[in-house]
């Protein structure tokens, strides 16, 4: 029979004291979207209404998400909502009504907004709603 006990190795075992506090798990922080995208028509979407939209969107379809980087989220979203104007609110609820929040059998996330991911993604959708 093999012996793995710490003796064994040359290694003390090395266990929490009970003097020592346990630490309690810090809970995530929730999603805190707001729903300005509501009151406009999502071709007069700013970059922030679309960002609203897309991670409640996610949110909803896929549960809650790990918290990203908020100046990445931005920066994602100001990049998309530049290259695709009046149509990047459209492209997007498309992928989420239309699609269900995927697309190519994969979950839409916010990576999917990013510039390398239009040829396969954004291009398609606004061809088939702009045709």
């Amino acid at each position: 029979m093999i012996d793995f006990s710490a003796d064994v190795y040359g290694v003390a075992a090395t266990r929490p004291s009970p003097a020592e506090p346990q630490r309690a798990a810090v809970p995530a922080p929730a999603t805190a979207t707001s729903a300005t995208d509501l009151l406009d028509a999502p071709r007069d979407w700013t970059w922030q209404q679309l960002r609203d939209y897309v991670l409640r969107a996610i949110a909803d379809r896929h549960g809650p998400q790990p918290p990203a980087d908020p100046a990445r989220e931005a920066s994602v979203f100001k990049s998309f909502h530049t290259r695709w104007g009046a149509q990047a609110g459209p492209i997007a609820r498309f992928a989420f009504e239309q699609q269900d929040g995927y697309w190519n059998s994969a979950p839409i996330g916010v990576t999917r907004f990013c510039k390398a991911s239009d040829h396969y993604f954004a291009q398609p959708i606004a061809q088939r709603l702009f045709a």
